[in-house]
């Protein structure tokens, strides 16, 4: 991967998603971007790295996959115009997917910062809490089904139940306390297995103590459930999911 300051504005104005912008940010951009230059097959970002930048694809394709348990599964192609790097975006410290050159490609690479500012013409602590209202419950669910691909119902349900605990649980002197009520056919669905495989699994995790009744209700302990999935930080402090694993 080879980076130069400064990327042709006559470039970025052919994008045709960037078309909607004016003149003069679209000179902007290109001033304040690099140039990357990747040849087939090398990384252009890589999961777990720091995500400290937005890309825009200028010609070329990319490819985002997620190394999965040791399985590599491609969740899209990035055509020229396409912005991607989203994670610095929503604010996440590190990349989910791995980004890689599908064919020889070249991108323009800026601080989300910058981006944001000469886009939306807002500081981007501001765009964050916007985004993560809008798009972050939907980033959350590519990134979900994405790491589902290869896995036994045993990790798609521990992340699931996971998941459910960062965004509808309340710490508890022995978890994560569930506020919201799920029947195991609810489960099921999620996971995409029957009634039946999810139950025999949930009274796993129960011999597990990886989670307890009280009542009709359950709480999620993240330390040993976090073993059986493929995330590899749940922080009760802020009772959410800090990051996924990258194998």
């Amino acid at each position: 991967m080879v980076m130069d300051a400064g990327v042709d504005f006559r470039a970025l104005g052919r994008l045709k998603p960037l078309s909607w912008l004016a003149p003069d940010q679209i000179k902007r951009l290109a001033m304040e971007a690099h140039l990357i230059r990747t040849i087939r097959g090398e990384p252009i970002f890589t999961g777990g790295e720091e995500a400290k930048r937005i890309f825009v694809l200028l010609s070329g394709a990319a490819k985002l996959q997620l190394d999965n348990a040791g399985q590599r599964v491609l969740v899209g192609l990035l055509g020229p115009g396409e912005v991607f790097g989203l994670t610095a975006l929503l604010g996440q410290p590190t990349h989910v997917f791995k980004c890689e050159a599908f064919s020889d490609c070249s991108s323009a690479a800026l601080a989300p910062e910058t981006f944001i500012d000469i886009v939306l013409g807002v500081p981007l602590e501001r765009a964050k809490h916007v985004l993560d209202m809008t798009m972050g419950r939907w980033w959350s669910m590519v990134v979900r089904y994405s790491s589902f691909v290869g896995l036994g119902l045993r990790e798609r349900l521990a992340s699931a139940l996971l998941e459910i605990a960062s965004k509808f649980g309340v710490q508890d002197a022995r978890g994560t306390l569930l506020t919201v009520r799920l029947t195991h056919a609810d489960l099921a669905e999620l996971v995409g297995a029957s009634r039946q495989r999810t139950t025999e699994q949930l009274s796993e995790f129960e011999r597990e103590r990886a989670i307890l009744r009280d009542g009709r209700r359950l709480i999620v302990v993240p330390a040993r459930m976090a073993k059986m999935s493929q995330l590899t930080h749940f922080d009760p402090s802020r009772n959410r999911v800090l990051e996924h694993a990258s194998k």
